[in-house]
C-alpha cells in the first residue's frame, strides 16, 4: 500500500510539473515538427550539438540553422497562413535555454548601447495567433544584429507586404545575414553585412511541395546592412535564388523539383532576367538612391499621415494622397471607435477634393488656434483619447486604422515611449505608401511611425513621403 501512495504522489508531481512548464516548453526546441522545411533544409542542418556551426533547431513556430561561434542563426525557415495572424501582444526579448551546455546564450542587453536593431528573422507581426507563438520569436536565437534603417525600412516594408498577401496565398520564407562587419559582445555575435530573404508565394491549398511550379511567384533580396536606405524602397533590393546560393553557399529550395529549381531560382521577381550574383555591401560603400517614384504616385489609396492626441482639445488628424491622381473625398470618413468599443462612438464624413501630394487636416473644432489654422475641417466630433481606435473608411471599407478596433490598451495607449498613442503626436514615416486595412489586428505605432511630443503640430499639414 506505501509503494502505490508514492507511486501515485510521483505521478500526481510530474503532472503538475507538466502543467507548470506546458508554455515555457512550447518554445523549445522540437525535432521534426510543423512544416517549416517543406521545401528543404537549406544547410543541411543536424539536432546533434557537436554540429557547432550548423545546429538545427526546430519549432511550432519556425526552424532554423544556428552557428555557435557567430551567435546568430545562419537562416531560418517558416511557413505563413492566415491563421497565424491574431491579436496577440508584442512580447520581450529573451535568452534561448534550449542551447546545448556550454554554448554563449546571447542576451538582450549584449545589443545595448550597439546603435544595432534586434532585428527579428522570423518577424513578431508574423506570429500573433498566440502569446506563445509570439513569445517564440523574441528568442534570442531568432535575432540578428540590423542596422535600424535596415531593420525599420524596407526591411519592415517587405515583411508588411508579406503580410499583405496572405488573403489569398500562404507563403514559404526563408531569411538570414551574409557576411561580416564586425561583432559585439566580446566577439559572440557577428554582425552581417547584409541581410537576404526568399519568399515562395503559393495560392492557398494542400499539397505544398507539389504545387510549386514555374510559375511560382518567388521573392529574393539582399539588403546592406546600414544606415542610410531607411527610405529606400525594398525592391531596390531584389536579386535571384541563384544569386543567394553563391552568395551563401546553401541549397534553398532543394525539395522542389531539379528542373523547376533551374527556372524560379534565376528568375528575378517581376523580371524575365537574372541579376548579377548577389554580394554584401563593404560598410564604406553608400546606399543606392532610392528609385524614384513615378509620376503616377505608389499609394492605391489614401491613409493618414499624422496623428495628433494633445492636451485638452487639441486633437488634430491629417490625411495624405500619394496616388498621384485628385480624390474626391465624399465617399471617405473618419469613425472613432472608443474604450474598446466595437461600435463607433462619433462620425465625421469628408467632402471636396484631394490633390496629388496634397494633406487634409481635421482638427477638433476648439482646438489651439495654430492647429485650426491648419485645418481643411473642423469638428467637435473629432474627440478621441490613446485608448480610442480611429479608422479611415471608403465608403464601407477599412482604409486605414491606428489602434485596434474591440480593444481597450488602457491609458498608456498603443505602443511605448515616445511612440505611443497616448499624449503624443505620430507622424507616418515616409516609406509608408499604403494604410493598415486590418483595424483589429495588433497596432504596433513603431512599426511605422515616428513619436512627438504632446501637441507637436510644426509637421500638420504637410507630408514628407516616397509618395509624389
Amino acid at each position: 500500500m506505501q509503494s502505490i501512495r508514492v507511486l501515485a504522489i510521483s505521478l500526481l508531481f510530474a503532472l503538475v510539473s507538466v502543467f507548470v512548464f506546458s508554455a515555457a516548453k512550447d518554445v523549445q526546441a522540437k525535432s521534426g515538427y510543423g512544416d517549416h522545411l517543406i521545401l528543404g533544409n537549406p544547410s543541411g542542418a543536424t539536432s546533434s550539438s557537436s554540429n557547432e556551426t550548423n545546429y538545427l533547431i526546430q519549432r511550432n513556430q519556425y526552424a532554423l540553422s544556428y552557428n555557435r561561434y557567430n551567435g546568430i542563426a545562419n537562416w531560418v525557415s517558416w511557413h505563413l497562413e492566415s491563421s497565424d495572424l491574431g491579436s496577440a501582444s508584442r512580447s520581450s526579448f529573451q535568452t534561448d535555454s534550449s542551447l546545448p551546455s556550454g554554448w554563449y546564450r546571447v542576451t538582450s542587453s549584449d545589443y545595448t548601447g550597439s546603435g544595432y536593431d534586434r532585428g527579428h528573422m522570423t518577424p513578431s507581426g508574423d506570429r500573433t495567433s498566440s502569446s506563445t507563438d509570439n513569445q517564440a520569436t523574441f528568442l534570442m536565437t531568432n535575432i540578428i544584429p540590423q542596422a535600424p534603417d535596415n531593420n525599420q525600412g524596407p526591411w519592415n516594408a517587405l515583411e508588411n507586404y508579406s503580410r499583405s498577401l496572405l488573403s489569398s496565398s500562404e507563403l514559404y520564407i526563408i531569411s538570414g545575414g551574409a557576411g561580416s562587419k564586425g561583432t559585439l559582445a566580446g566577439g559572440k555575435l557577428r554582425i552581417p553585412s547584409s541581410t537576404w530573404k526568399i519568399i515562395v508565394v503559393l495560392p492557398v491549398g494542400s499539397n505544398d511541395l507539389a504545387r510549386v511550379s514555374t510559375s511560382t511567384r518567388v521573392i529574393a533580396i539582399n539588403m546592406p546592412n546600414q544606415q542610410g536606405i531607411r527610405y529606400n524602397d525594398w525592391h531596390d533590393y531584389l536579386t535571384s535564388v541563384d544569386a543567394l546560393e553563391q552568395l551563401t553557399g546553401y541549397d534553398f529550395l532543394s525539395n522542389v523539383d531539379p528542373s523547376i529549381q533551374a527556372v524560379i531560382e534565376a528568375r528575378v521577381d517581376g523580371q524575365t532576367q537574372p541579376v548579377p550574383t548577389a554580394t554584401p555591401a563593404p560598410t564604406a560603400t553608400p546606399a543606392p538612391t532610392a528609385t524614384p517614384v513615378p509620376s503616377g504616385g505608389c499609394a492605391s489609396d489614401l491613409f493618414i499621415s499624422e496623428y495628433l492626441e494633445g492636451s485638452s482639445n487639441n486633437k488634430a488628424l491629417e490625411i495624405y494622397n500619394g496616388t498621384g491622381s485628385t480624390v474626391s473625398l465624399s465617399s471617405y470618413s473618419i469613425k472613432i471607435f472608443a474604450n474598446g468599443s466595437s461600435s463607433p462612438a462619433s462620425t465625421i464624413s469628408l467632402s471636396g477634393y484631394l490633390s496629388a501630394g496634397d494633406t487634409y487636416v481635421i482638427a477638433h473644432s476648439s482646438a489651439s488656434s495654430t492647429i485650426r489654422s491648419r485645418a481643411d475641417l473642423t469638428s467637435g466630433a473629432l474627440t478621441f483619447n490613446g485608448n480610442d481606435a480611429v479608422v479611415l473608411y471608403r465608403s464601407s471599407s477599412v482604409v486605414d486604422a491606428i489602434g485596434d478596433v474591440g480593444y481597450d490598451p488602457g491609458s498608456a495607449g498603443w505602443g511605448s515611449g515616445s511612440t505611443t498613442t497616448a499624449d503624443h503626436t505620430l507622424v507616418r514615416q515616409p516609406w509608408v505608401s499604403a494604410g493598415d486595412t486590418n483595424a483589429t489586428n495588433s497596432f504596433y505605432p513603431q512599426d511605422q511611425w515616428d513619436g512627438y511630443s504632446q501637441d507637436y503640430s510644426s509637421n500638420l499639414g504637410s507630408h514628407t513621403s516616397a509618395c509624389n
